[in-house]
């Protein structure tokens, strides 16, 4: 028989549960700039050029955006993150969330900034894509999570060989599995390492069609600002050979 005073006590617990507010959203902020690639390896020093690396000309890269000093002729204004819709964010393990989004290139702002509410532990995804096609080949970037801005050049990985902070995988098999109930686990956790709290999914396409970008973050406990720096090219394709009176493709 349960006595009547455990009765009370356990009903108060009850409504203190119900009437308890939810926990605090936290502020959260990433931070993207696209630039040519030529302009990205400028800033690189020795040993820096390595997958992995950081050091002083990363972070002087880093510094210039902040400050504005980076110069906007290099910029690239046709490429800007966005939240992923809900069911793609849901694919990759993420919520669903609304951001305000502001582009850079204005005054002294260089980076393209998305600032939005949630909770440590939930991750959020984003999409980075192209305008335009031109330059349409993501060949190397530098993100910053927890810990320092480091350069990675994106690779292919083996499902359960190794996990990389930065992967390339064609995004004709991204779409083509992305409806699976086991596309996460099976296919894209074991990849990507996310220790750091940000890493970088480029969806690579053929022919002449820019390439993707998915960012996926992992919310800290604390508010957090994640950067990634995107170094775009031209493919061999796109590169124009000298003509007269119209442009010409070199092909292979």
């Amino acid at each position: 028989m349960i006595r009547p005073h455990r009765v009370i006590a356990l009903a108060s617990v009850a409504l203190l549960a119900l009437g308890a507010p939810p926990a605090a959203a936290v502020e959260y902020r990433l931070q993207v700039a696209s630039v040519l690639d030529e302009a990205f390896t400028s800033y690189l020093k020795r040993g820096e050029i390595n997958d992995g690396a950081t050091g002083p000309g990363l972070e002087r890269l880093e510094a210039s955006l902040d400050s504005g000093a980076f110069p906007k002729a290099v910029l690239l204004y046709d490429r800007h993150p966005q939240p992923a819709p809900e069911s793609m964010a849901r694919a990759y393990g993420g919520v669903p969330v609304r951001a305000d989004v502001t582009t850079g290139g204005d005054g002294n702002e260089r980076w393209d900034e998305a600032r939005w509410q949630g909770a440590p532990g939930e991750r959020t995804v984003w999409v980075v894509r192209c305008q335009s096609r031109r330059p349409g080949y993501l060949y190397r970037l530098a993100i910053r999570g927890r810990g320092p801005i480091r350069h990675f050049l994106p690779y292919g990985a083996t499902s359960g060989s190794y996990k990389l902070p930065v992967v390339r995988m064609p995004v004709d098999y991204l779409f083509a599995h992305q409806e699976d109930a086991d596309f996460w686990g099976k296919r894209i956790d074991p990849v990507l390492d996310l220790t750091a709290g940000v890493a970088v999914i480029a969806a690579a396409r053929g022919g002449i069609d820019a390439d993707e970008a998915y960012i996926i973050v992992t919310h800290g406990a604390e508010p957090a600002t994640y950067k990634a720096v995107f170094g775009w090219r031209e493919r061999y394709n796109e590169q124009e050979s000298p003509g007269r009176r119209f442009l010409r493709l070199r092909l292979r």
